[in-house]
C-alpha cells in the first residue's frame, strides 16, 4: 500500500540500491532485465492532491519476456486501440490531442517522443508501438522499441 505523505520515492541509474531498484523493475515489467542492459528513472508521489507517478525503462527483452511483458500490461497495437469501442476515443485524444486522427502511427510515435526520457531512443512508426489497454489522458502505458530493445514508459496522475 502507498503511503501519501507527500514524498517522491525515486529509483534511477545509476542507483546506490540496484537490487532494490531492479525488483521494483522486475514488479513492473514482469521480469528481471540484463543488470548490466537497463537504464530507468522511476518516479512515485502520493500526497494530498491524490498519484503522481512517471516511469520509463529501457531494456533488453526476448522473446518470452516481451510475451510476456505484453500480456501482463495488457499492450494493443495502435490501431488495435483504435478498432476497440471501449477506449478509442480517449486513446485518440490522448495521442492527437483531437477526436480525429488522420494517421494513429505518426500521432502515437510523436506522442511517445514528446514524453519519453532523454535516455529512451526515438520511436518511429517502423518500429513496434504498442500502449496499455485503456491509457487515456490521465494514465498511460507505452512500450517501443526494434529488435531486442524496448523502451517503457507509464504515466498515472490522479
Amino acid at each position: 500500500m502507498r503511503e501519501y505523505d507527500g514524498i517522491e520515492v525515486r529509483y534511477r541509474r545509476p542507483d546506490a540500491d540496484l537490487a532494490k531498484s531492479l525488483q521494483v523493475i522486475e514488479n513492473l515489467l514482469g521480469f528481471a532485465p540484463e543488470p548490466q542492459q537497463v537504464d530507468f528513472d522511476l518516479s512515485f508521489w502520493a500526497g494530498g492532491a491524490g498519484v503522481f507517478d512517471k516511469l520509463a525503462i529501457s531494456c533488453n527483452v526476448s522473446l518470452e519476456q516481451w510475451q510476456r511483458l505484453k500480456q501482463k500490461l495488457d499492450l494493443y497495437s495502435p490501431e488495435e486501440m483504435v478498432a476497440r469501442d471501449d477506449c478509442r476515443e480517449d486513446f485518440i485524444w490522448l495521442v492527437a490531442d483531437d477526436e480525429e486522427c488522420g494517421d494513429i502511427l505518426a500521432a502515437s510515435a510523436q506522442f511517445i517522443n514528446d514524453n519519453k526520457a532523454p535516455f529512451q531512443g526515438e520511436c518511429d512508426t517502423s518500429e513496434l508501438i504498442h500502449f496499455g489497454y485503456m491509457s487515456d489522458v490521465n494514465t498511460w502505458t507505452a512500450v517501443w522499441g526494434q529488435g531486442s530493445r524496448i523502451n517503457y514508459a507509464y504515466f498515472c496522475e490522479g
